[in-house]
Formats: C-alpha cells, sequence, structure tokens
C-alpha cells in the first residue's frame, strides 16, 4: 500500500459492518482490511479476497507424507531386512496403510503449521501490531486507507457513522 494513514470505523455487530464494507466498496473506498473476533461470513467475497490455497499445500503435505512412508516400509521390509512373518510376503502393501496413514497426517500437520508461520510472518520476537485491542474480544473494525488529495475524510466519516459505526477514529501505521 501506498499510504499509511486509515480512517477506523469501530462497530458493535457484525451486520452492520458488512453492510458498511458494502457500501464502502462499492463507492470505490479502498478497504485495507476487516477485523473481527471470529469470521464474518461472505465478507472475503465483498472485499474480493481470492480463495485460499492451502488445500493445494495441505495436499501436497498428505502426498509427502505417503511417499515417505511407503518408500521407507518398502526399502525395510523388502531390500534391507527381510523377515517372514506368518508366511506373509515380504512386500505386504496391505500392513504398510496404517503407518502411511499417520505419516501423512503427521506431515500435512506440520507442513500446515510451518506454512502458517510463513505466510502470517509470524516469527520468534516480533510482536502483533493490533489495530484496536478490543477487536480481540467484542467489537469489530473496518479499515479504510485514506489516499492523499483524494480522500474526502468528513464524508467518508458520515458513510461510517451512517451505517452504524459508534466510533471513528484515524491511525497511522509506521513503516
Amino acid at each position: 500500500m501506498d499510504t499509511n494513514k486509515v480512517i477506523l470505523g469501530i462497530y458493535e455487530d457484525p451486520d452492520h459492518i458488512y453492510d458498511a464494507t458494502k457500501k464502502l466498496i462499492h463507492d470505490g473506498y479502498r478497504v485495507r482490511d476487516v477485523y473481527s473476533p471470529f469470521a464474518i461470513h461472505g465478507i472475503d467475497r465483498v472485499m474480493g479476497i481470492k480463495r485460499s490455497r492451502l488445500t493445494v499445500a495441505a495436499f501436497i503435505f498428505a502426498m509427502t507424507g505417503i511417499t515417505l512412508a511407503l518408500t521407507l516400509q518398502s526399502y525395510v521390509s523388502f531390500f534391507d531386512w527381510q523377515i517372514n512373518i506368518g508366511g506373509k510376503p515380504f512386500l505386504h502393501i496391505p500392513t504398510y496403510i496404517p503407518i502411511t496413514f499417520e505419516l501423512s497426517i503427521l506431515c500435512t500437520a506440520f507442513g500446515m503449521v510451518a506454512c502458517f508461520f510463513y505466510v502470517n510472518k509470524m516469527v520468534w520476537g516480533k510482536n502483533a501490531d493490533i489495530i484496536d485491542i478490543r477487536v480481540t474480544d467484542d467489537l469489530f473494525v473496518v479499515a479504510v486507507d485514506v489516499i492523499p488529495n483524494k480522500t474526502n475524510i468528513a464524508e467518508l466519516s458520515e458513510l461510517l457513522k451512517s451505517k452504524g459505526a459508534i466510533e471513528i477514529r484515524e491511525k497511522e501505521f509506521e513503516d
């Protein structure tokens, strides 16, 4: 973003913030983000946020786990350490199913946790920049970018109030 100044509209009701966000985008304002203590269904479509690619990442991690499990078990039981157990063949795939399933779940879980930390830039020692502490409890905040010499702050404030904002503030982000 080329601007560091935003106008915050603070709401008590998720329906009001949904309507306000819809109206702001319809009127041509640039909504930076909507902060809420829980998911507001449909707000991502209103804001034009694309669908997440987490399912693709989960599939890749699961396939990695399956490949590792089958490779390790096949190598150990057929090539490295052949043991005749109850007359079963050395390469008996049905006996590999439980371990393969468990390792695919383990790789998916660890991979998704790593993806979560990477995508959200959560590194050790970095503090989160919470836009308003009350948003973690019971309030909803819409942040609208202020474009210099283009955004009419009085008009924007009036629009936010008309849609049910209980408080309107300005905030500047530090680089």
